[in-house]
């Protein structure tokens, strides 16, 4: 199973996806039989005012099938209305939701694309998740709540499931001011959640906004790129905000599980190095750049959460070429142990128990001169760091203990994982790679990289 065709197998084994069809350029319907008929109708005009579609996007979906209680989406439609739109209304997860949470998984875990992502991250990224820790990782990264640190800035009661397939909105509440309020949708990638927030007139499609040549977005029923609005209504029913979305965009017709298995796949890929912040990918002949944003930490690293996942439609043919700085590059490329300053030794899993300071890393300074460490950090799979200092002596090995001062800070996986090197100004020194690690197991890592 090989990376340039993961997320193709993931897409062609979903059972429970719809069929979609688009118009032809004499208005027909391709497929008037198709589960979904898409009407993308005209090009956005780039401002909340104006609305150039006149009608829905979603002309009809086949809601048997939406509705169909053998399928996942009656699980998935139950979890929409358990978060606030307002990004900055606390969330509490209530004991009902959590079942739902609890129920939704349970239901996805036996379908093909989700076996398929696991297989995936455990033969050919290195994790040995059985079904019970895959969706134990599943619950954590989408549904456990966390405070996001982008730009110096806090979200708190952030979600992975709800930034990605609910939507957050961000405007001030005018305390007895009868104007609506003016503000923002960030996230809301859900097909699902689009057609029945339009067919309940919550949303407004106000056209697509592929920015492409010709003709090509409205051609790929597989996606809609849009510009869109969303009323958030009081409990009589009063718009007391309208939210604008500039440019947004979802994958059209899969199923939750699919979505979930694809971008669960990013997020590892992430993780392991493979990609940063998207990758390259082609699916049904189409191109897309596939985003996967991890969570940001207080310090900048990235995090162990899902922060969003959308597609960029980029062309119809699957032959654009990565453009400069979107290479994806394989775990093994990354991995070097030959620098200045190499990896020689680490314990990830010491005897008893996993306080900070048991777990340590050793590094060794090869050449002949001193090496002031002062500004250098050390980082794990999840990109969270451990800062570096003192003085490294020529031909020295030094070992640092791995403090884990807060779930923040560098831990290591007692299953396989990285360990990153890094100078005072972010240049890569050393990665290396382990294995899952047994109890009191010291690693050696040569020159060469592999582990001992």
């Amino acid at each position: 199973m090989s990376k340039t065709n993961i997320y193709q197998q993931i897409w062609e084994s979903d059972e429970n996806q719809f069929s979609v069809s688009t118009r032809t350029s004499s208005g027909e319907w391709e497929d008037e039989t198709a589960d979904i008929l898409l009407d993308e109708q005209v090009k956005a005009s780039g401002q909340r005012e104006i609305d150039l579609a006149t009608r829905p996007l979603f002309h009809k979906v086949n809601e048997d099938k939406l509705c169909d209680e053998t399928r996942t989406y009656v699980s998935f439609i139950k979890l929409l209305d358990n978060y606030a739109i307002r990004s900055l209304d606390p969330e509490f997860t209530l004991e009902e939701e959590e079942h739902e949470q609890l129920d939704f998984l349970s239901l996805i875990l036996s379908t093909k694309p989700i076996q398929l992502a696991r297989n995936y991250i455990n033969e050919e990224l290195g994790e040995t998740l059985s079904e019970q820790q895959f969706r134990l990782k599943l619950q954590r990264i989408w549904f456990e709540l966390y405070t996001n640190y982008y730009k110096g800035k806090s979200t708190h009661f952030a979600s992975g499931f709800e930034h990605v397939f609910v939507g957050e909105g961000k405007y001030n509440i005018r305390s007895g001011d009868k104007r609506e309020t003016l503000g923002t949708i960030s996230g809301y990638h859900s097909w699902v959640k689009f057609y029945l927030d339009e067919k309940n007139q919550r949303v407004n499609f106000l056209g697509y906004k592929y920015d492409l040549r010709g003709n090509e977005g409205p051609n790929n029923p597989n996606v809609v790129t849009l510009q869109m609005t969303q009323n958030v209504t009081d409990m009589q029913g009063n718009v007391i905000a309208q939210l604008f979305k500039k440019k947004g965009g979802f994958f059209v017709g899969p199923s939750p599980e699919c979505e979930i298995a694809l971008a669960t796949v990013a997020y590892y890929e992430s993780v392991y190095g493979k990609i940063r912040d998207k990758g390259r990918i082609t699916i049904n002949d189409a191109t897309y750049d596939l985003v996967l944003y991890r969570s940001t930490n207080p310090n900048g690293s990235r995090g162990e959460f899902i922060r969003s996942f959308f597609p960029i439609f980029l062309s119809k043919d699957g032959t654009k070429e990565p453009e400069d700085g979107t290479k994806v590059v394989p775990v093994d490329d990354i991995i070097k142990n030959d620098g200045p300053v190499i990896i020689v030794a680490a314990l990830p899993n010491p005897e008893g128990s996993d306080q900070g300071g048991r777990e340590w890393v050793e590094l060794k300074n090869v050449t002949s001169e001193a090496i002031d460490l002062t500004g250098w950090e050390m980082a794990d799979k999840l990109g969270r760091p451990q800062l570096l200092s003192g003085i490294l002596q020529p031909n020295e090995v030094k070992r640092f203990p791995i403090t884990r001062l807060t779930q923040s800070d560098m831990h290591l996986s007692n299953k396989s994982g990285l360990i990153t090197l890094r100078d005072r100004s972010s240049n890569q020194i050393a990665t290396v790679k382990y294995s899952r690690a047994r109890s009191g197991h010291i690693f050696q890592f040569n020159s060469d990289l592999e582990s001992g």
